[in-house]
């Protein structure tokens, strides 16, 4: 890769080896060589270091002494830690809304529809983008910046416990696709009582995704 952009170098490589481990070319406890990643995006080791130090900030790996960077490990514990903080702050918006009788933003179904998409072509990475925004966009109708903020540190956890979770459960798409829609039709009813158990069953870990990832 040259680097012929105008892009800070590293943003560059951060987007190279972010990109690299949300494929799944780049495996939890992979390491990774900063001469490697120099040469393939065309830059110096200063921006490779830079870079580094915001991934390990950002969760996707961690700084080893002597021995470098790797590729952090999504564990089962984590999953179900992931899962378990987001039913909390996703509750609390859905209760909000429904009693309050907030309206949606009209883009949830726009992602909705792109998500469907992403089943046919098992883009799990695009897939996880959108699965993102959506969540996210339920979560800011209630206009908290902080809780907003906080669910957003859970991002990059997010959105690798979803790609390594659809990379093991294909399948299990068309079910995810089904508790959109019904969560979109809940809270635009304001049915409180039908977006709690939407969410509680959409956000609940998978025991065969579980099972196969580390302790």
């Amino acid at each position: 890769m040259e680097n012929g952009s105008k892009r800070p170098a590293k943003e560059l490589v951060y987007d190279y080896v972010r990109g690299k481990i949300l494929n799944g070319e780049w495996r939890g406890g992979d390491f990774i060589e900063e001469k490697v990643v120099s040469e393939a995006v065309g830059v110096s080791r200063t921006p490779v270091r830079e870079a580094l130090h915001r991934l390990q900030g950002d969760h996707y790996i961690s700084m080893t002494p002597r021995r470098g960077a790797v590729v952090r490990q999504i564990t089962a514990q984590e999953l179900v830690e992931v899962y378990e903080s987001r039913r909390l702050i996703e509750i609390h918006a859905m209760q909000r809304i429904c009693r309050e009788r907030l309206s949606i933003p009209p883009i949830l179904r726009e992602l909705y529809e792109k998500m469907c998409e992403t089943s046919k072509s098992h883009d799990f990475v695009q897939r996880a983008e959108y699965d993102q925004e959506f969540h996210r966009n339920i979560v800011a109708t209630i206009n908290n910046a902080v809780l907003v903020e906080l669910y957003g540190s859970l991002q990059v956890r997010q959105q690798r416990v979803a790609i390594a979770a659809m990379r093991v459960q294909p399948s299990r798409a068309e079910t995810i696709d089904q508790e959109h829609h019904d969560l979109i039709q809940a809270l635009e009813n304001f049915d409180e009582e039908s977006a709690i158990e939407i969410i509680s069953r959409h956000l609940r870990p998978v025991i065969d995704v579980v099972s196969r990832l580390p302790v």
